[in-house]
């Protein structure tokens, strides 16, 4: 049976801490709101991109109906922010190890590999673009699409179904992630997690959070597809 594979991007398949992405978000909130507002202090590993911003309006002061109404433009303007800076080939630098050969073997062996990011859906289509990575996770399911990141899951595994015509159950779907978020939605979701330690969490803290497999990187690609089977194969 088919696995579907779903990976974070900032800190798995990509170095974190893209400035350009925080830059992008300022300005949209500095549009939308009429004056700055900080992001200093917000803790980003894991989060949405949804979920940064209401907490930086609510910081700010800004009332609950209000920021609602704000929040639909200031995730398409940070889109399209980042979008104008960042072009293809940008990030080729930042993929981490094994991930160029790992997503083709993926799609060899018959199974699906997409994204399940924080980033709203522009953003993560131009990242993955910038790193010529976009024709091998060609779906997903983004920042903007839900109000917390476990409920991506079951919006990858629709998209999954409509396009590829395949409902693959949970025992068959599995996150790959560096953060205890990444942990959380996979549990919180009843889909699986390997998680790995190439962002700024080591693997007691990932363990921590409920992580059974735990890698350091996804270099030895023989032993991340020996992984995946071994999660798909525990109840």
């Amino acid at each position: 049976m088919p696995l579907l594979v779903l990976f974070d991007i900032d800190g798995t398949l990509l170095r974190g801490g893209d400035p350009a992405h925080a830059e992008a978000m300022r300005r949209a909130l500095r549009e939308c709101v009429g004056e700055p507002v900080a992001l200093d202090g917000i803790p980003l590993a894991g989060m949405l991109d949804r979920q940064i911003a209401r907490l930086a309006l609510q910081r700010h002061g800004l009332d609950t109906n209000l920021i609602e109404r704000l929040l639909p433009a200031i995730l398409q303007q940070t889109g399209r922010y980042y979008a104008e800076r960042i072009r293809r080939g940008d990030r080729r630098s930042w993929v981490l190890p094994g991930v160029r050969d790992l997503l083709p073997q993926l799609w060899q062996h018959g199974h699906l590999a997409g994204v399940l990011t924080g980033n709203t859906e522009l953003v993560a289509r131009t990242k993955l673009a910038a790193a010529d990575l976009d024709q091998l996770l060609p779906f997903g399911a983004y920042g903007d699409q839900a109000e917390e990141r476990h409920l991506l899951v079951a919006q990858a595994r629709f998209t999954v179904k409509i396009r590829y015509g395949q409902d693959i159950p949970l025992t068959q779907t599995i996150l790959v992630g560096d953060t205890p978020r990444d942990v959380a939605a996979a549990l919180e979701s009843g889909a699986k997690i390997l998680a790995v330690t190439t962002g700024r969490f080591g693997p007691d803290e990932l363990r921590t959070a409920g992580a059974s497999a735990i890698l350091p990187d996804l270099a030895d690609v023989d032993r991340v597809l020996a992984t995946l089977q071994e999660l798909a194969a525990r109840p």
